[in-house]
């Protein structure tokens, strides 16, 4: 190829490649200029998900299984950015895939409001967590749908589930999974779902609300680690994700992410990313376009 048809060539791919809303992976290297950054932390079989505004606040979806996942991966991160103050600490669910790291946060950082959907359980870290929130006078919020919550001036967050009455298992005790709670995080025209465990029958119940619309979102925080149980057809056909993230252990038990739900996400256009493999995943968003970038793993 001539060099001057070369050069026309790169001219033309820095102007087209900023405007075409599509995500960018960085491997390595210094952040991109943004003014929201979204982290879906590698804390192994587990979930935490943190949110970083441009304008200081900060917020914490779930906390990894253990301390150490508080203390090593999701505490250091929001240090390295300046933050000394989470705004608000969200649990999913009080399964201790989720609930693990949170006694180690409230410890380790201040924290203005707590919420979760307040789910029976007997999970010992769970209490641990209710009794530190209410010893350390955090407001405390049930998360429920129809709730919104300002995240600074950039940021709304809309929870989308559970509400009541609980949706329950065949036994009759209240589903964990499928009365987690469901972020739907706003940023310009740059949206993120976060829908926890929520296993298709939750899903349905989602849907059977009238408007799938407002479950549309470029990116998507993978239900349950990828499990078989989640990610719907008709779930994922309502999101739509340009791009699909999934919080799963290295060589974990379950097999998670099962093989169907990594084909139903590509079936839909999703450029997929994994913890097991990539790492930490950040999504840096300037409100109308997001650039992504690993911990490991080479460039794609």
């Amino acid at each position: 190829m001539r060099p001057r048809l070369c050069s026309l060539l790169a001219i033309l791919l820095l102007l087209v490649l900023p405007l075409a809303g599509c995500s960018l992976l960085r491997d390595g290297g210094g952040a991109p200029d943004a003014s929201v950054t979204v982290a879906v932390f590698d804390v192994g079989q587990a979930l935490a998900v943190g949110v970083i505004t441009a304008d200081g606040h900060a917020l914490l979806y779930d906390a990894g299984n253990s301390r150490e996942d508080a203390e090593t991966v999701i505490l250091p991160f929001f240090r390295s950015q300046g933050i000394e103050q989470l705004e608000y600490l969200i649990l999913s669910h009080p399964d201790q895939d989720h609930v693990g790291g949170m006694p180690a946060v409230i410890e380790g950082i201040e924290v203005a409001s707590f919420l979760d959907p307040v789910l029976p359980s007997t999970n010992r870290t769970y209490l641990e967590t209710l009794r530190l929130v209410r010893e350390r006078g955090i407001r405390a919020v049930r998360a429920e749908r129809g709730r919104t919550l300002q995240l600074g001036e950039q940021v709304r967050v809309h929870l989308l589930w559970p509400q009541r009455p609980f949706l329950t298992e065949s036994s009759g005790e209240v589903s964990d999974n499928d009365n987690s709670a469901v972020l739907l995080l706003e940023h310009g025209t740059v949206r993120f779902l976060l829908p926890g465990d929520l296993e298709e029958p939750g899903e349905k119940a989602l849907l059977a609300q009238g408007d799938a619309a407002e479950l549309r979102a470029q990116i998507l925080v993978v239900g349950h680690h990828g499990s078989r149980t989640s990610s719907s057809e008709a779930f994922l056909a309502a999101v739509r994700p340009a791009v699909a993230i999934v919080s799963a252990g290295r060589e974990n038990p379950y097999g998670h992410p099962h093989p169907e739900v990594l084909q139903r996400l590509r079936a839909v256009g999703a450029e997929l990313y994994r913890t097991d493999v990539d790492g930490t995943v950040l999504i840096h968003s300037d409100g109308t376009r997001w650039t992504i970038e690993i911990e490991r793993g080479p460039s794609r």
